[in-house]
C-alpha cells in the first residue's frame, strides 16, 4: 500500500518519538540497557555467633581457640586450601606440584623436591605484594626454639625453602610425604617479610607481643580486619584488590557469645544472622531449625561429621584376656545397635560408623565397598561369644569356660556417660557384666592411667590422617620410655598394620593411597582392633536467605574455606 505524503511525514514523527522515548535514560537506569540499575545497591553485611573470642588470627602461636578457625581462612591464605569433603585446591599457588608435570620429585633416597609456582598480584592487606620470601621467613620463625610456635607438623618434615625468582618456590623435604604438593597447614605462612624484618631475628622476645596476631592484622585473603572490640566482636571488611576478585558479601561481623542460650535468642530475633559449629549445642541448633521452619522460613542448615568416636580395645593387659579374641569383639560389637544410638543421641543426624572415614569425606568413597560390616544381631552376637566358650550360666550371668563369671570394663570421659549406659546395657542384655567408669578430671590428666583401661574405653578423635590410619601403628604404643603418651592407647601390634600404615605414610600417588585406604580399611573392620561406633557432628544454622556456606574445612579449617560463594539476600 502507498501511504500518501502528508500521512507518512506524521507516521515519521510519531516512530522518531517513541524511540527517543525508548532509548533515553531514565533516573536509575543504565544507557543502553532497560531494566539495568544504576543505583548503587545496599552493602550486604552478614554476622555470625562464635562460641568464644580467638586469642589471635594466625593460629601458629601457641595461644589459639576453637573460633580463630572459623576465621582464618578468611583473612588470610595458604599454597593450597581444602573443602569440606577432603578435597585439595591450589589458592596461593598456581596449581597443586604432580609428579606428572615434573614439579614433584621424589629421589631414590626418599627425599623430595616440591615447586610452587605463586599467583601474579596478590598483596597483602596494606597493599604491599606478596614474595617468596613471605613464606621463607614463616618456615623459619615456624622452626625458630625461642619463638612460641605449636604448628609444625609439616616444617619439621622440610629441610630448606628457596626462592629461585620472584614467583616461585622450591622447597626441600627430607623425606617422602605425601601431602607435600598440598600444604593447608599454618606451617609455612606466609608471614608479611615487611612487618617482621624490624623485629625478627633482632628481637624475638617482642614477636608474640606484637598487634600484627591480633588487633593489627595483616592478611592476603578475601577479607581484611577492620576493627575488633574485645568481648564482643570482630569487623572483616571485602578487601577489593583480593587476587580472585571482590567478595559478594561487603562486611562480616563475627560477634562473641559463649552461651548457646544466649546464642539461640540472638539467633532467633535476628540479631545474628547465624551461628558458627559449635556455638549452638545440638539440641539449641535443632530447636532454632524447627522455630524457623514453624514461622514458615527456610532457614540454612547445614550437619557435617567432625570427630570420630570408637571403642579403644585393650591388648596391653587386657582383662579379660579374651578380648584380645576377634571372636569376642565381633560378638560385643553386634550387640551394639548403633543406629539406635545415634537416634537417641543425636536422633538420627549423627552418623553410625562402620569403619574411621565419615560418609561425606571424598576418602569414604575409597573404602566402602572393602568394609566388613556388622549389622545389629543379639542372635550372632551370642553365637559369636559362645565359639569362645562364653555361655550363659544358670542365672544369665554369662560364664567363660572355667565357669568364671565375666566383667569388662567400660572407661569414658565426662560429658559421653549416656553412651556407654547404652554399650552397658546392650552387653548386660547379653548376660554380660559391665563395670561402668568415667574418668575424673584428675585421672584423665594421669597419662598413665588413662592407657590402663581394663578392657573398653570410648575415645573421640579427629578425622585427620594421624588419628583415623596412623594412630594403630605400634610406634604409638605408650609406655614408660614415651611417658605413656602416645595415640595408640590400647596398644594393638599387627605386622600387617605397621606396614599398610608406613606405605600409606609415603605413598603418593593418588591409585596407591586409594589402594592402601581400602586395605587398612579391610584389614581394621575384620580384625576389630577399635569399634566404630559414629562421628560427632557439628550443626551450622542460618536464617533463611543466606547462601553459599557449606561444612568446614576438611580435615581442618573452618566454614570460611569457601567465603567467595557467600551471599546474602534480605
Amino acid at each position: 500500500m502507498i501511504v500518501p505524503a502528508r500521512r507518512a511525514s506524521l507516521l515519521l514523527a510519531l516512530l522518531l518519538l517513541l524511540s527517543a522515548c525508548a532509548t533515553a535514560p531514565s533516573p536509575g537506569r543504565a544507557p543502553g540497557g532497560a531494566g539495568i540499575s544504576t543505583a548503587p545497591s545496599a552493602p550486604k553485611t552478614l554476622t555470625i555467633a562464635l562460641e568464644d573470642e580467638p586469642l589471635n588470627l594466625a593460629t601458629l602461636l601457641d595461644t589459639g581457640s576453637s573460633s580463630a578457625g572459623e576465621i582464618r581462612h578468611i583473612v588470610h591464605s595458604r599454597l593450597a586450601k581444602n573443602d569440606d569433603r577432603g578435597n585439595f585446591a591450589p589458592e596461593l599457588a598456581t596449581e597443586l606440584p604432580s609428579q606428572e608435570r615434573g614439579t614433584w620429585t621424589v629421589r631414590p633416597d626418599g627425599t623430595m623436591q616440591t615447586t610452587y609456582k605463586l599467583r601474579e598480584g596478590v598483596t597483602w592487606h596494606d597493599g604491599t605484594p606478596l614474595l617468596p620470601q613471605d613464606f621463607i621467613l614463616a618456615f623459619t620463625m615456624t622452626l625458630d626454639p625461642d619463638l612460641p610456635i605449636s604448628q609444625q607438623s609439616v616444617a619439621r618434615q622440610i629441610s630448606e625453602v628457596t626462592a629461585p625468582d620472584t614467583g616461585t618456590l622450591l622447597i626441600e623435604w627430607k623425606n617422602t610425604y605425601p601431602f607435600a604438593n598440598a600444604i593447608i597447614e599454618d606451617d609455612l605462612g606466609p608471614f608479611p617479610s615487611h612487618i617482621f624484618s624490624a623485629v625478627y631475628p633482632a628481637n624475638k622476645e617482642r614477636v608474640a607481643q606484637m598487634p600484627f596476631w591480633t588487633r593489627e592484622f595483616v592478611g592476603v585473603g578475601p577479607y581484611q580486619l577492620t576493627s575488633w572490640t574485645p568481648g564482643s566482636e570482630l569487623t572483616l571488611k571485602a578487601y577489593d584488590r583480593f587476587w580472585a576478585g571482590r567478595p559478594r558479601i561487603d562486611t562480616l561481623v563475627f560477634r562473641f557469645i559463649e552461651s548457646p542460650s544466649t546464642a539461640l535468642s540472638n539467633l532467633l530475633a535476628g540479631t545474628v544472622d547465624g551461628v558458627g559449629p559449635r556455638a549452638l549445642d545440638f539440641a539449641g541448633a535443632i530447636s532454632a531449625k524447627e522455630q524457623m521452619e514453624g514461622a514458615g522460613k527456610s532457614p540454612l542448615f547445614v550437619v557435617q561429621s567432625a570427630n570420630w568416636r570408637r571403642l579403644g580395645v585393650q591388648f596391653r593387659e587386657p582383662n579379660p584376656r579374651e578380648i584380645t579374641d576377634v571372636r569376642v569383639r565381633k560378638g560385643l560389637y553386634q550387640a551394639i545397635d548403633r543406629t539406635a544410638l545415634v537416634d537417641s543421641l543425636f536422633g538420627g543426624y549423627a552418623p553410625a560408623s562402620d569403619v574411621f572415614v565419615a560418609p561425606d569425606d571424598v576418602r569414604y568413597d575409597w573404602v566402602k565397598d572393602s568394609i566388613v560390616r556388622y549389622d545389629y544381631d543379639m542372635r550372632r552376637a551370642e553365637q559369636q561369644l559362645a565359639e569362645m566358650g562364653w555361655r550363659r550360666g544358670a542365672d544369665g550371668a554369662v560364664v567363660n569356660a572355667a565357669g568364671e563369671r565375666v566383667s569388662v570394663g567400660l572407661w569414658t570421659t565426662a560429658g559421653v556417660e549416656r553412651e556407654i549406659a547404652i554399650i552397658a546395657d546392650a552387653w548386660k542384655n547379653l548376660g554380660v557384666t559391665v563395670d561402668q567408669h568415667v574418668l575424673t578430671p584428675a585421672e584423665n590428666r594421669d597419662d598413665r592411667f588413662r592407657v590402663s583401661y581394663p578392657s573398653f574405653s570410648i575415645a573421640t578423635f579427629p578425622t585427620s590422617f594421624e588419628f583415623t590410619v596412623s594412630y594403630l601403628h605400634s610406634t604409638g604404643c605408650p609406655s614408660e620410655q614415651s611417658r605413656w603418651r602416645g595415640n595408640n592407647r590400647g596398644c594393638y601390634q599387627n605386622p600387617e598394620n605397621d606396614r599398610l600404615v608406613d606405605e600409606a605414610k609415603v605413598a603418593i600417588g593418588p591409585a596407591d593411597q586409594q589402594r592402601l585406604y581400602r586395605e587398612i580399611a579391610r584389614l581394621r573392620t575384620d580384625q576389630l582392633p577399635e569399634m566404630p561406633l559414629y562421628f560427632v557432628i557439628n550443626l551450622t544454622v542460618f536464617r533463611e536467605g543466606i547462601s553459599g556456606i557449606k561444612g568446614a574445612a576438611r580435615p581442618r579449617g573452618g566454614l570460611g574455606w569457601n567465603v567467595m560463594d557467600w551471599d546474602v539476600r534480605t
